[in-house]
């Protein structure tokens, strides 16, 4: 008897994933690697995504959850849906060779409720906000679309249930509510919240609520709906609009599921540049399969200073013709262009043709308005960097969803000109907080005014601290403890543009921008591309002794990253080594580990927050070192 073929199945994310790129639905099908699988899953686990997706089902007392395999499923959730009344949690359902999860499934006899749990920010007294959903509400249309083919003859309506950032809650350590562990469940399906995911690398996680089993849970899940931060937004009309583009889409990635792909299914483009199939040391890489010779050459025009972002119609035409001709050397675009219509050389089109002119010359370059900025200075110098937590599950009473929690700050010091850098640095963890359930922003300013103060120059990297602190500064104005003399330090120190009040902080991502380039930068500006640039080719740096802590035994590797350091330079055999913090996400979900997981060791509490502040120290350090090649000493 000959094997009966699994026919390929059409999921919401395949569905998603397509709707980006259709051959991407082609390498996801076959396998291929990609480079989201750990970044996606290691984001939701920072923001919360998972526990607002058990937070959702608690609203629900009678939800059944569906489980077991993907056949399973689906049969479970047929024979329940028999029934008039009946509310399921992942519910599968097929048609055809269609087949999508749905959150929360509500039959009230031929009445059908579709709701869709996101941890996406939503704002709901900000009539723009509903624009930032476009993405998830075609997500819930593909999962109306299988749902009515299943069910012609109901009634559905569908939703979105959300953080409302617009929502205060009344409970101290909600995310303490929840915990996350590891699925070690051997059944293999796919995850439904990471789109490229391949199979079951990263199984969805069991999310436990802590009074699940208390005798009185139910005044716990009363309270959690009586002071609730989820909105739920009926989004049936939107819905219902997208119906014949959803169907049309559909028939046209089951026709490439079915019979292949064709070469008009799919074109390389300058969208190109984030894909996520970009997987150079793999043995299957989706992405040099598409551009072939072109892909990796030196100096790409993929790594032209913000050439992604190009709006105009007719510059991402010619951008396109480029890649189209496989003229995709920076050195193939015409300057002419950059300059636009008006030959009108704006700041981000000069700094674009001094990187195309660097790059060809391989010279470092740095503007002589840099001297004199340097002379300007005022000492001592202040170096700073924050970590922080924005998550869509408030840790504090009286917080909102995505409110920011300042818990660290490093600051090198440079007291006078010459000197040697002091470091300083606070944590809200430790000894110094015996209530580790504190909200740590206002002790964390008042820490960084009292190190500060209102003498000398403060440094950041972009804009992230001047944005914490005027959070910080406008949680004071707000509250009922006021604080004048923090109050008039963060309004000294920080800039706001709406009263165009000009702040003590400066951001050297800026001054990058304006007065220095090197040609193993590329594009970028961001300190983990400035600093290995700078790093790598001055070797004099290597011989300061505050710097030499962070150089390299081995000078032939190429690039050199201190990052890359980071594992080296720490005892890390106690903890896993998903708990290195080695970015701004790893430092998220250090921090809530420290807060909120009971099954650490002190020893592993120990080790992880001594990861956080090497994290950060470096950082700042990094900031000295590229000012102090810059002629800021």
């Amino acid at each position: 008897m000959p094997i009966e073929k699994k026919l390929p199945m059409l999921s919401k994310s395949d569905y998603q994933l397509a709707s980006g790129c259709a051959k991407k639905l082609v390498y996801k099908k076959e396998g291929y690697p990609t480079t989201n699988d750990t970044n996606e899953y290691m984001e939701m686990l920072a923001q919360g995504g998972y526990i607002v997706g058990k937070m959702a089902t608690l609203y629900y007392e009678d939800g059944i959850e569906i489980e077991g395999t993907t056949k399973e499923c689906v049969q479970q959730t047929l024979e329940l849906l028999k029934q008039d009344h009946v509310t399921l949690f992942e519910a599968a359902i097929q048609s055809g060779q269609k087949i999508v999860r749905i959150d929360i499934l509500i039959k009230r006899g031929q009445e059908l409720q579709l709701i869709e749990v996101k941890s996406k920010s939503y704002a709901s007294n900000d009539p723009k906000s509903i624009k930032q959903l476009d993405t998830y509400i075609e997500d819930v249309a593909y999962q109306y679309h299988v749902l009515s083919e299943q069910y012609p003859n109901h009634n559905i309506s569908s939703f979105l249930f959300l953080p409302d950032k617009c929502l205060y809650t009344e409970i101290d350590g909600l995310a303490g509510w929840f915990s996350i562990e590891p699925n070690i469940s051997e059944i293999e399906d796919e995850n439904p919240d990471i789109i490229t995911q391949q199979q079951t690398r990263f199984k969805k996680p069991v999310v436990r609520f802590k009074y699940e089993h208390h005798q009185v849970k139910e005044y716990y899940v009363a309270f959690l709906k009586r002071h609730r931060i989820l909105t739920q937004l009926n989004i049936t009309d939107q819905v219902k609009a997208l119906q014949p583009v959803v169907e049309q889409k559909a028939a046209r990635y089951l026709r490439i599921l079915n019979q292949g792909i064709a070469n008009e299914d799919f074109k390389i483009s300058k969208d190109c540049k984030a894909c996520e199939f970009n997987t150079p040391n793999e043995s299957q890489n989706g992405y040099a399969e598409c551009w072939g010779n072109i892909a990796y050459q030196d100096h790409h025009i993929f790594d032209l200073f913000f050439g992604g972002a190009v709006k105009n119609t007719q510059k991402e035409y010619y951008w396109n013709e480029l890649i189209n001709q496989e003229k995709t050397h920076l050195f193939d675009i015409d300057t002419a262009v950059l300059r636009g219509d008006k030959d009108e050389l704006g700041k981000r089109a000069h700094r674009q043709l001094l990187q195309i002119q660097k790059t060809k010359e391989n010279t470092e370059w740095k503007s002589e308005a840099l001297h004199s900025f340097i002379d300007s200075l005022k000492y001592p110098l202040h170096f700073i960097d924050f970590e922080t937590y924005t998550g869509s599950v408030p840790f504090h009473k009286n917080m909102r969803p995505y409110e920011i929690i300042a818990f660290q700050w490093s600051c090198h010091t440079i007291p006078y000109k010459g000197a040697t850098p002091i470091h300083k640095e606070w944590i809200h963890t430790g000894s110094q907080f015996p209530d580790s359930n504190a909200f740590p922003n206002i002790e964390f300013a008042r820490a960084l005014m009292k190190h500060i103060g209102y003498t000398g120059t403060a440094f950041m990297w972009a804009t992230h601290e001047n944005t914490v602190l005027s959070a910080i500064l406008n949680q004071i104005v707000n509250s009922d403890n006021k604080d004048p003399e923090l109050e008039k330090w963060l309004t000294d120190i920080t800039s706001d543009k709406a009263s165009k009040r000009k702040g003590r902080l400066i951001d050297m991502n800026q001054l990058t921008i304006q007065y220095y380039f090197h040609p193993y930068m590329k594009g970028r500006t961001s300190i983990k591309k400035v600093l290995p640039a700078i790093w790598s080719h001055f070797p004099y740096l290597h011989q300061v002794p505050h710097f030499s802590k962070y150089s390299p035994d081995n000078w032939n590797t190429g690039i050199i990253d201190p990052y890359d350091n980071l594992k080296a330079l720490n005892n890390v055999e106690d903890i896993d080594s998903d708990d290195v913090v080695a970015g701004g996400t790893d430092a998220m979900r250090a921090y809530q580990r420290i807060r909120f997981d009971s099954n650490l060791s002190q020893t592993q509490r120990a080790s992880i927050r001594n990861q956080l502040l090497e994290y950060c120290k470096l950082d700042t350090m990094a900031m000295v070192i590229i000012a102090y090649h810059w002629g800021i000493r």
